[in-house]
């Protein structure tokens, strides 16, 4: 073709290489237009005949403004971007539009090459995708779930402003991260499973895992995750997941009441079968004590009967409060001397104490006001304080209790100089069935009844610091008001 090229003149060479571009042109599915020098149509493609509705004679010898696109200023040497066309049937459809000017050797414009791609669909996914996008973003940062997207190998892409609400760690910590960096390592495995089933879209799966805090610990997080198709052709997955701790200790609770709840109605059981045999010991206690003893006989004997008895009837008592408390849900309550109740407490625990080889001190401040309550469950209170202070240490532990008045309660404090308690374990010890002694017959429920018992009265309870090592108990109870005892 170029020999047969050369022989002809310059006239038919141009005529020929004109209709081998009409054929080219019209074979594309771009539009396609050719400017003159002053920028009119001198050829136009079957593609712009189809997407402007006119034949491309129509088109010749005007300007592609008049025909309703291009910018009235001349094109750069090399122009791109998107342009507005209006067809014949007054629809409007957006092009993206390319052109190049071509020279001749001394500089002048020999013509204008443009052409376009109808992407008025193209353009308007776009707007949807970005429009959804936006959406996804608004909603993903205003919930309060914890939003991400993963990759398939378990990398976050994506995590919205939650994760550092709940789990202190900025995004930024996340980005790039794979998620076993953050998952607890007992869930490793769940995870890895996990992943191992996400190979194709619609894949979802529901867990509950342990994620990591910056604080420290681990927050349980139930998870819900779904695979996807990325706009890349990558499976992703996305992840919603919720922060559970609260329900977790909610029903961490439920199933304690219900064990006290268990506990409770066996105890109100075992209280009436204790109550025959305490009754008996009393009765032979009584009668022992009544019998005529021999002159210059021994008092031993009658002391320890008189303990007997007085065990014995305070064991009655603590078996009636448990009955009335059962049946009734409150006590019988009535106006009690604090420096009292600790007497006896101390009293009751003294045996106890020279066995372990402990010493205690008592300081009573006298004049205190009279609180109201029940008698042997504050009387309670203080012995399994004082006993636990007994037992704070193996040998020669020191412990001291002392009474005094404030505003409007009476405060008593029952200090040890043991080994103290853990301040990561201060939160629990009130719990139900906690306990540090197991090995020694510990139940854990020592300490959760005198929390029941002080709340019970209106009072407060809580562990107080010590300058030095050990533990202080501060006991708070309401003092009892004129007004409510002549209403009650």
């Amino acid at each position: 073709m170029h020999d047969s090229l050369k022989r002809t003149d310059g006239g038919e060479s141009r005529d020929t290489l004109e209709a081998a571009a009409a054929v080219l042109l019209d074979a594309i599915d771009s539009m396609a237009l050719v400017l003159d020098p002053s920028g009119r149509v001198v050829l136009a493609n079957r593609t712009c005949e189809s997407v402007l509705g006119m034949p491309a004679a129509k088109m010749l010898g005007r300007t592609p403004f008049d025909l309703g696109f291009g910018p009235r200023e001349p094109c750069p040497e090399q122009a791109a971007g998107d342009a507005q066309v209006q067809t014949a049937s007054g629809e409007i459809r957006l092009v993206a539009w390319s052109s190049r000017v071509l020279f001749h050797p001394d500089g002048a414009v020999r013509c204008v090459i443009a052409t376009g791609t109808d992407v008025t669909e193209a353009r308007a996914t776009e707007r949807r995708l970005r429009e959804s996008e936006r959406r996804f973003r608004e909603l993903a940062e205003n919930v309060n779930d914890l939003v991400a997207e993963l990759t398939r190998e378990g990398e976050f892409a994506y995590v919205n402003p939650r994760f550092e609400a709940v789990l202190g760690w900025p995004p930024d910590a996340y980005l790039g991260h794979s998620v076993y960096e953050h998952v607890h390592p007992g869930d490793h495995e769940t995870v890895r499973q996990a992943l191992g089933e996400f190979d194709r879209p619609g894949i979802s799966r529901q867990t509950t895992m342990r994620v990591q805090q910056r604080s420290g610990g681990y927050r349980p997080l139930e998870t819900v995750a779904r695979t996807f198709t990325a706009p890349d052709g990558q499976l992703r997955l996305a992840v919603i997941s919720r922060d559970v701790s609260e329900r977790a200790a909610a029903e961490s609770e439920l199933r304690r009441v219900d064990r006290l709840v268990t506990l409770g109605t066996f105890a109100a059981g075992v209280a009436h079968e204790i109550n025959n045999p305490v009754a008996a010991i009393l009765l032979a206690a009584e009668v022992a004590l009544e019998r005529p003893r021999p002159p210059g006989a021994d008092s031993l004997d009658a002391r320890s009967l008189e303990r007997i008895a007085g065990h014995a009837r305070r064991c009655g008592a603590i078996v009636r409060s448990m009955l009335d408390f059962a049946a009734q849900g409150r006590s019988e309550r009535r106006l009690h001397d604090v420096n009292d109740l600790v007497g006896q407490a101390v009293a009751l625990v003294e045996g106890y104490a020279r066995e372990r080889g402990a010493s205690l001190k008592l300081d009573r401040h006298g004049g205190l006001p009279r609180i109201r309550g029940n008698g042997v469950e504050i009387e309670q209170v203080f012995v399994n304080l004082l006993r636990n202070a007994l037992e704070s240490r193996r040998t020669a532990v020191s412990v001291e209790v002392e009474t005094r008045a404030l505003d409007d309660r009476v405060r008593v404090t029952v200090r040890d100089d043991g080994e103290g308690i853990p301040a990561d374990i201060r939160a629990q010890i009130f719990d139900p069935f906690y306990s540090t002694k197991r090995t020694s017959g510990g139940t854990g429920l020592g300490l959760a009844i005198v929390r029941r018992i002080v709340a019970d009265h209106g009072g407060e309870i809580r562990i107080e610091d010590r300058p030095v090592a050990g533990t202080c108990f501060a006991v708070e109870l309401p003092i009892a008001r004129a007004h409510a005892w002549r209403t009650s």
